[in-house]
Parts: C-alpha cells; structure tokens; sequence
C-alpha cells in the first residue's frame, strides 16, 4: 500500500489541491482514509484505479450527440 496526502495526490493528477478538495465534497474521488479530521490519504492503487474508471472512449463519446 502506498499512501498519498491530498498534496501528492494533486501533484500525481497534475491538480491543484483546491480542485482535489472539490473532488472530495461531491464524492467524485478516489477512495480514502480518514487517519483524522484533516488528515486523509488515498492509497494509489485505488487512484490508478479511479482514474481508469475515468477513461472515455472517443467514438463512444461521439455517438452520444
């Protein structure tokens, strides 16, 4: 298991933590683990693994319209 603060985890997604902290609100994130009230951490299997639950299909894309 390897853990990464919201501060890794905006660096891995090229985000600002800001928009990592917006993800947690509306529950668009990956899993975490609340250690305490402002300590949480993602382990980066679960974010390799959000993030492919993320991958849109061009042509699928496409078709929609």
């Amino acid at each position: 298991m390897q853990l990464m603060s919201i501060e890794d985890l905006a660096v891995y997604l090229g985000d600002s933590k800001r928009t990592i902290y917006k993800y947690i609100a509306t529950g668009d994130c990956p899993p975490y683990m609340r250690i305490s009230a402002k300590n949480i951490k993602f382990d980066r299997s679960d974010v390799d693994a959000w993030l492919v639950s993320k991958k849109v299909d061009p042509k699928q894309e496409r078709n929609k319209k």
